[in-house]
């Protein structure tokens, strides 16, 4: 009888923990979204144009060159 009632407050712990790794309940999960990720989105939803889509995932992922210019 005991051990009935404490599997059924494990079983009650795990089911209504949104924390547990097993949980199906989906209150509380956030996914994590990067700055990229919202690019994508933006771009897809047709907010900026390619070249500025472009640009900008060049600058997120460090694959942009500054140029400066000096005026002499």
């Amino acid at each position: 009888m005991m051990i009935g009632l404490i599997l059924l407050v494990v079983i009650a712990y795990w089911i209504f923990n949104p924390s547990s790794s097993g949980a199906s309940c989906c209150t509380g999960h956030q996914s994590q979204v990067n700055s990229l990720d919202i690019l994508n989105e933006r771009y897809a939803l047709g907010e900026i144009q390619r070249e500025e889509y472009l640009e900008r995932k060049q600058e997120l992922s460090g694959q942009k060159q500054y140029v400066s210019i000096k005026k002499e």
